[in-house]
């Protein structure tokens, strides 16, 4: 088309009549009138050419060493922190963020792990020592001498709604492993109860009635006693002598009067590393 408008322009057209005659010609297709306008100008002024005269580009990318380090820097100062605030941060587009922290320092945004506590050099060398026991006492007799482990603990129900998983999320490096946090007390509506587990699954569970404190007293009485049904119904040709107990180092496990009543029933209590509560399924 600007060469059909050159040379109608060098025959003396005007601009409305190139128009028109394109419109003609090409129907729809035909460029509108201010670009013939704008053709006929340029000719008429000397113009020989019909490509577009050189004119800046795209803007300077964004993208830059900079702005890299300051969004890192921003994501390591603050992980959880989001997209949007980024951009409104640093003055970039939510797009050019998300590329940025995906593709230049290949970060990926993962849900925090909750733990119930930071185990200090002495406590996870404590820890396996303890694994390193059991090992040596269940690998001579294979998997069946599992089924002889009974292991419960008391564990709090709270009411209260659990945050969505996405308040947990913060950003990491691609090869990075999931952060974990601490998990605060909740001040809320809780009771207690008490679940053991064995090879099948919950056997036992009991509920602390309000008013009521988990003491030695209550947990050989009340909890105990259950327990050693439990097994007696669940194993009636197996001695009690064959369980294996592993619970933590609570009060109630350590007083003098459980500590006796196991001793009486021959039951033997697996070493427990201290406060490792997630090796006891209530606390998972």
């Amino acid at each position: 088309m600007r060469f059909y408008i050159f040379m109608l322009c060098k025959h003396g057209g005007s601009a409305k009549l190139i128009h028109e005659t394109l419109q003609t010609v090409c129907g729809d297709c035909a460029c509108s009138y201010q670009i013939v306008c704008r053709w006929v100008k340029e000719f008429n002024e000397g113009k020989e050419s019909l490509s577009d005269c050189p004119r800046p580009g795209r803007p300077k990318s964004c993208v830059n060493e900079q702005t890299i380090a300051s969004i890192k820097k921003d994501i390591d100062e603050d992980p959880p922190i989001s997209v949007r605030v980024l951009s409104d941060t640093n003055g970039l587009l939510y797009g050019t963020v998300h590329t940025i922290i995906t593709e230049d320092p290949r970060m990926k945004k993962v849900c925090t792990r909750w733990i119930p506590l930071m185990l200090t050099v002495d406590q996870k060398r404590e820890r396996v020592r303890c694994a390193m026991e059991l090992l040596n006492m269940f690998e001579p007799h294979g998997p069946e001498r599992l089924s002889d482990i009974v292991t419960g603990d008391e564990t709090w129900f709270l009411f209260f709604i659990i945050p969505p998983k996405r308040l947990n999320c913060m950003w990491v490096d691609g090869q990075g492993d999931r952060p974990v946090v601490l998990r605060p007390g909740f001040q809320s509506r809780k009771r207690m109860f008490t679940v053991f587990f064995n090879y099948s699954g919950p056997f036992v569970v009991g509920l602390l009635p309000q008013d009521t404190t988990m003491n030695a007293t209550y947990y050989v009485r009340n909890i105990f006693s259950q327990v050693k049904s439990a097994i007696n119904e669940q194993r009636p040709k197996v001695s009690t002598s064959r369980t294996l107990l592993f619970h933590d180092n609570a009060g109630p496990h350590k007083a003098r009067a459980t500590t006796q009543s196991l001793r009486d029933l021959e039951i033997q209590v697996l070493p427990h590393p201290t406060y490792s509560p997630d090796l006891v399924p209530c606390d998972f």
